[in-house]
């Protein structure tokens, strides 16, 4: 059973939050920053999500450059809460450690650790998924040196209120949202600012009516419109504030 946060926590979260939404649109630049001035967080990862759940557009906080481009190279398939791999954890859960899926016995045995982790100093691990209407937006990885200074039931409590806060701050990003959109919804996007009717689009992008009509639901959804107008309302209004 987790322990309740303290008043100082929900105050660093409030101040979070208020950071956080000052930042649009560089969210995520800004929320690993925040992560960390604010509650040690010192050493974490960004990822985007397409409409299908894979991950995307990294950004790293006190990781270099090089652990991330092994990370990226192969080593994203040893890691024991890479979120494509653990969907159905995620869906019970959006917050995990690695005590979660393993003991550390196991975990000090495997390759990941063996070969990449320890490597760069690291040891302990948490991730976190970012979701909007059951659909993954977004995850944010986080790593620990100390062995013994393991990821608690205090952080995954945080996190539970945290990563609210974040999914709504990354839906209302502007451009993050363009990250965000699929690349099909992209051309959706881009033949709705023509002007081109559904019929229009289907014929251009040789898809049936009722999947562009599906492809538009998920855009306003992301966007937080109801229509076409809306949409279009919306996207100069983006344009002329960047």
């Amino acid at each position: 059973m987790y322990n309740k946060l303290s008043v100082t926590d929900y105050e660093k979260i409030i101040y979070f939050a208020s950071q956080i939404t000052k930042a649009i649109p560089k969210v995520r630049s800004s929320a690993l920053q925040e992560l960390s001035s604010i509650f040690g967080y010192n050493h974490t990862l960004f990822w985007l999500a397409d409409n299908e759940g894979q991950l995307k557009d990294p950004i790293n906080y006190n990781i270099s450059d090089r652990m991330l481009d092994e990370y990226l190279n192969g080593n994203y398939n040893l890691d024991f809460l890479y979120p494509p791999f653990k969907k159905d954890l995620f869906k019970q859960k959006n917050v995990l450690r690695l005590s979660d899926v393993t003991t550390h016995e196991q975990y000090e045995l495997s390759e990941y650790y063996k070969g990449f982790m320890n490597k760069y100093g690291f040891y302990d691990e948490m991730v976190v998924t970012l979701s909007h209407n059951e659909q993954v937006i977004g995850t944010i990885g986080m790593i620990k040196r100390e062995k013994n200074n393991y990821f608690t039931n205090q952080d995954v409590l945080r996190f539970e209120y945290l990563s609210t806060i974040i999914s709504s701050a990354l839906l209302n990003c502007s451009e993050e949202k363009k990250s965000i959109l699929s690349r099909r919804e992209q051309e959706v996007v881009n033949l709705v600012k023509k002007g081109y009717t559904n019929a229009q689009i289907g014929t251009e992008l040789f898809i049936s009516i009722h999947t562009v009509k599906k492809h538009l639901q998920n855009i306003f959804d992301k966007y937080g419109v109801l229509n076409r107008t809306e949409l279009i309302s919306k996207l100069n209004s983006n344009k002329n504030r960047n």
